[in-house]
């Protein structure tokens, strides 16, 4: 599917399908600024956010649902790290991993920290 995109300065062709990855990245990487401007979109755009929201709630509804499946297992494995149920396995092993306290060195050394800082843009898309 080709789409063409226009910004305030740039016209973009995407040829990714709309709901992949590949064309979430491009619309997020052409639309990275902000104007200070609202917008009133069609009435027709009302169903389509409906629907958003009765998929938001499903996954909401299924997530609760997977955790307690895993919570289950979980107490019923206790400290084992492997189980079997017919053809399935199931794991729960332990890892490590190191991470790094930038609180702690803000804290202690905050020049350090800001010589080594790096600030990350990007928009939060909600609906209300």
């Amino acid at each position: 599917m080709k789409k063409i995109l226009k910004g305030r300065s740039k016209e973009v062709k995407i040829t990714a399908p709309i709901g992949s990855a590949e064309y979430g990245r491009l619309v997020k990487e052409l639309y990275s600024d902000v104007v200070s401007e609202t917008k009133v979109l069609d009435d027709d755009l009302y169903e389509s956010i409906c629907r958003y929201d009765e998929i938001v709630a499903d996954i909401s509804r299924l997530k609760l649902e997977k955790d307690k499946i895993e919570h289950t297992l979980m107490g019923v494995m206790k400290e084992s790290e492997t189980a079997f149920v017919k053809e399935r396995k199931v794991t729960w092993k332990k890892s490590s991993r190191s991470s790094f306290d930038s609180k702690r060195l803000r804290e202690e050394d905050p020049e350090l920290y800001e010589r080594y800082c790096r600030v990350v843009s990007s928009r939060l898309f909600k609906i209300k």
